[in-house]
């Protein structure tokens, strides 16, 4: 079932035109992945999608409702929620306490919760024990675990991952392939943006392939990494 959908969704930075006229829907239940070479616009959709920049044409429309501009924080509280390429955290505070926040603004209360404390949620993403450390103390992989515990606070229904396996080594990205697989049986759906192939391709049941703001594919792996543009533009194959 669509769940988030993209209409005709454009951004314009002065002469640059970063997004163009992009439609796209994804199911709530599945893992999708938007891949492209750098500068292809796959940050500015998922800041556009969140009301970090306004989009200058088009539509957002989550779960049957126009998003379209809304704030960051408006948009979050309904459920869609994401991650940032920096490992974002507020780095002067307690491990625990940058998830407490999550738990406290971050989601609709009322809403059954999926951890009962934010200590079972540090658990669940590898940082049991490291509730009381600093978060600007931990590790870059670490880091990288609190953001989306943070962002799993709030509860999402659809979560959007911007390049969680950057900088990660090998074990730690096995880590969070695993992870990452578990969240559509718990109800959420993913969209993630990620250079790892591998990681890509061991979570993902379809690719969206951007290109100079403009969506040139979109299917299964296996068919849009045999896709004449994709080999030209992403994989730099002569096809």
């Amino acid at each position: 079932m669509t769940q988030l959908e993209i209409r005709g969704l454009a951004k314009r930075f002065g002469g640059v035109q970063a997004l163009n006229g992009i439609d796209i829907a994804i199911d709530g239940d599945g893992i999708t992945g938007v891949i492209g070479p750098n500068g292809s616009g796959k940050t500015t959709l998922f800041n556009t999608i969140m009301g970090v920049h306004k989009p200058t044409a088009g539509q957002v429309i989550w779960d049957g409702r126009d998003i379209t501009g809304w704030p960051a924080y408006r948009i979050a509280a309904t459920g869609l929620v994401r991650t940032y390429q920096q490992a974002m955290s507020f780095p002067g505070i307690s491990v625990l306490d940058n998830v407490s926040i999550g738990f406290e603004h971050g989601c609709d209360r009322a809403a059954p919760r999926r951890w009962t404390s934010p200590e079972s949620l540090l658990g669940f993403v590898g940082l049991d024990g490291r509730g009381d450390e600093i978060a600007g103390s931990l590790s870059f992989g670490n880091l990288r675990r609190l953001g989306i515990a943070v962002a799993l606070a709030a509860q999402p229904r659809m979560l959007l991952l911007d390049e969680p396996g950057a900088g990660l080594n090998d074990h730690e990205a096995l880590a969070l392939r695993d992870l990452i697989l578990q969240f559509p049986g718990m109800g959420m759906g993913v969209c993630l943006i990620d250079h790892d192939m591998a990681l890509m391709g061991a979570v993902c049941s379809r690719f969206i392939v951007l290109n100079f703001g403009t969506k040139i594919a979109d299917g299964t792996p296996a068919d849009v990494l045999q896709d004449r543009k994709v080999l030209e533009v992403y994989l730099g194959e002569d096809a």
